[in-house]
């Protein structure tokens, strides 16, 4: 990424930032009134079965999820990857060795939360007790606005059973201020990731090296967000397992 490009995309956001600030919330409760929505607690957005359920986290949620469940950084979230929740293969490795610096590492940008075996959210309970989410008090915005966002200053819906159905007005202006700060918050958020983003060196064997660290057990990461780079490892062993 040049410089003059990451100029343009930081400036492009901040302006985008500014029309988001001037959000109407009454506007915005107004349109969640009209679509309606009452959660049912499926719980089909916190499992694999039932489409995409990526949890896309801040810093800072991660932060607050550590200190309610006494977990560590890697029992809460892994590095944010696109195309594939498997182990990468060399198709993918190459596909995607625009993102492999030449020490094999593969570089993210952003974090998702952790999920079960099966691919489930790590913090839904069994099918048996409700469907209950085990950290409702400090469930990332992506969950607590679930099905509504965001994106081009417009209010978007995702797919949910509880569409359509009964919400009153003090329930939707609740709503829409979590939806307008989650916005908000997710635009300064990438702010400051490419504020802080340095770039980094390709190689020519690049796929390969990360292709060897991956044989030998251990897929290296480099994680851009927006306190910085961070270097994790994921042994395949314990993915595995």
């Amino acid at each position: 990424m040049s410089v003059k490009f990451k100029e343009y995309l930081i400036q492009s956001l901040r302006e985008e930032l500014e029309t988001a600030k001037r959000t109407d919330p009454e506007e915005l409760a107004s349109k969640i009134h009209s679509i309606g929505f009452y959660c049912n607690m499926c719980g089909k957005c916190c499992r694999k079965e039932h489409g995409d359920n990526t949890v896309i986290v801040s810093p800072e949620e991660i932060e607050r999820i550590c200190g309610h469940t006494g977990f560590r950084h890697t029992q809460v979230s892994i590095p944010l990857t696109e195309g594939t929740d498997a182990l990468p293969d060399i198709n993918y490795l190459e596909d995607n060795r625009d993102l492999i610096d030449r020490e094999g590492n593969i570089h993210t940008f952003g974090w998702k939360m952790c999920q079960q075996r099966n691919g489930d959210c790590t913090f839904i309970r069994e099918k048996g007790s409700g469907n209950s989410c085990s950290i409702y008090e400090v469930r990332p915005m992506l969950c607590s606005t679930y099905p509504f966002y965001m994106q081009d200053g417009e209010l978007n819906v995702s797919e949910c059973e509880g569409l359509g159905k009964h919400i009153s007005i003090e329930q939707s202006l609740e709503l829409a201020g979590k939806v307008r700060s989650r916005y908000i918050a997710e635009i300064q958020e990438t702010i400051l990731l490419y504020e802080k983003y340095e770039g980094f060196e390709q190689g020519p064997e690049n796929v390969n090296k990360a292709f060897e660290n991956i044989l030998e057990g251990i897929i290296k990461y480099i994680v851009h967000d927006s306190r910085g780079i961070h270097r994790t490892a994921l042994r395949i062993k314990q993915i595995i397992d």
